[in-house]
């Protein structure tokens, strides 16, 4: 049988972009509810980090959800392209509880306007969140928010996107809409206001864009006649308010969301940058999976990092083969060039890299570090500037299910600078925040991941594990992010040494998720 996946806006990052496999909800082959299994924390979901809505203005609009099926959702042949007469295979989702399994949570099981509200979890966890019948969660206009794991263990409030509850799927697309890109992407603000600017009296047009919590600095709109052009650096859910004069004198606007995410695993590092355009330099690493050796701070077979994950050095090296050359995605894939340019999302990358990924001719790499961020300037908003504070990031477009991969970051110079650092790592897994792990310690917000000066080349932060989890006919793919712990009783991040990881690659891994 083949496979069939429910259409969504999320597949077409900007109509050409990349996307994870963003299918409906958890059921079936035949449509029935699974039941759920052992309890698990996990992360998952389409659409971006917490933020603003879809689109809204002054007027309202929206919708009542009706008790059943998908709407107007067109279905999708891997094969053989649209399904004549398709029908939703699970149907309407609404059930009596709330289940916490893999492929369950994330969702609004009971339809009560409320997420995983029962289902226990691990501080600094994320994911994706849907409010209402789980069958629309991949309707168009329909977006999942993001959920955090609080300090208490339990799954906090879902935040941004746009949801059942509040009819997404019966949004007018042709007004104010919200747009997807990956990140790095140049994004035209104006595609996103529709019908809605087409009254816009000459010269009168403007944006602002409000940027995710804990990015800063937030990039500026750029572009004249009229300034609408966009750079996001980060993942997540951003807000855009669009305002416009009319004929006779009247101001207008209107509020849209730019979700931003990458498919398969994307982690991003950032810390504080000295004011004067240096400060410290922080390394993210990136384990190869199940792979137990111990790390490299310089790079190694097994350790994706600053000195052999470039574009630089996987042009002329081939020390990183974790996948196969010869595989095809879905299946995990060492270089792969899409036929589409802009789902090759390495193109995009600032300070001359994604020119370089282009001009080098065969798509992107599995695993690959876009920026090594050394020094930069936090008064700087031009996002396509050298001196701008971009987080450093790694990617693997297309990783393998069940296997774990493990996140270590490195203090590798303070640069002549004496102030403590604050790391933060952000996990992504197909474009849904999965951890936010660091400025809130483990989860003590008295007590972040701190780095101090004497910290310099030494210190080393092993992170967490993450493996992704295939979900199935009707199922979304997820993944599950497990913080490492020096304490596990305290929850105190597990902080270690240069030689220490170099020696010994650190905790065993778990049992697969």
């Amino acid at each position: 049988m083949r496979r069939l996946r429910v259409s969504s806006v999320l597949i077409a990052l900007l109509g050409a972009a990349a996307s994870g496999a963003l299918a409906a909800v958890g059921c079936s082959a035949s449509g029935e509810r699974r039941d759920p299994g052992p309890g698990a924390s996990l992360t998952g979901g389409a659409g971006g980090a917490a933020g603003g809505g879809g689109g809204s203005t002054s007027e309202g609009g929206g919708g009542t959800p009706p008790q059943e099926g998908l709407g107007g959702a067109v279905f999708y042949d891997d094969d053989a392209g649209v399904v004549d007469g398709a029908v939703n295979p699970c149907g309407t989702e609404c059930g009596s509880e709330e289940l916490c399994d893999l492929n369950h949570l994330g969702l609004d099981d009971d339809c009560d306007g409320e997420v995983d509200e029962t289902c226990a979890c691990v501080a600094g966890q994320a994911h994706g969140c849907f409010k209402g019948d789980p069958s629309y969660r991949a309707a168009e206009g329909c977006f999942s928010g993001t959920t955090l794991c609080t300090e208490m263990g339990v799954w906090g409030p879902c935040i941004g996107g746009r949801h059942a509850t509040e009819g997404c799927f019966s949004d007018n697309p042709l007004g104010c809409h919200a747009l997807q890109a990956p990140p790095f992407a140049d994004v035209n603000l104006k595609e996103g206001t529709g019908t809605f600017s087409a009254d816009a009296a000459p010269g009168s047009e403007s944006w602002t864009v409000a940027c995710p919590a804990g990015i800063d600095p937030c990039p500026a709109v750029s572009g004249s006649d009229p300034p609408d052009d966009f750079k996001p650096l980060q993942s997540g859910e951003y807000k855009v308010t669009y305002t416009k004069r009319i004929a006779d004198g009247t101001e207008k606007s209107c509020e849209y969301a730019l979700y931003v995410g990458a498919p398969g695993l994307r982690v991003e590092l950032e810390w504080e940058h000295d004011l004067g355009g240096d400060g410290v330099d922080l390394d993210l690493h990136v384990h190869r999976p199940n792979d137990t050796q111990p790390w490299a701070v310089s790079g190694s077979p097994s350790d994706c990092g600053y000195n052999n994950c470039t574009v630089e050095s996987l042009a002329v090296s081939s020390e990183l083969e974790w996948f196969s050359d010869t595989a095809s995605p879905p299946a995990p894939v060492r270089w792969y060039q899409d036929p589409v340019e802009a789902k090759n999302t390495c193109y995009f990358a600032p300070r001359g890299a994604g020119k370089a990924w282009r001009d080098l001719g065969r798509g992107c790499h599995n695993p690959r570090l876009d920026i090594d961020n050394i020094t930069c300037s936090p008064e700087v908003t031009d996002p396509n500037s050298s001196d701008f504070c971009a987080p450093e990031n790694i990617n693997i477009d297309f990783p393998p299910f069940g296997e774990w991969i493990r996140i270590g970051v490195h203090y590798y110079s303070g640069h002549g600078f004496n102030y403590a650092v604050h790391p933060r790592v952000k996990i992504f897994c197909n474009g849904a925040l999965g951890a936010d792990l660091g400025p809130a310690g483990f989860y003590d917000p008295e007590a972040p991941v701190t780095f101090a000066p004497e910290d310099a080349t030494t210190r080393y932060w092993l992170v967490a594990d993450v493996a992704f989890v295939d979900g199935g006919e009707c199922g979304e793919d997820t993944c599950v992010v497990r913080p490492l712990y020096q304490d596990e009783a305290t929850k105190t991040p597990l902080l270690t040494t240069r030689s220490s990881v170099e020696s010994s690659f650190g905790p065993a891994y778990p049992p697969p998720p």
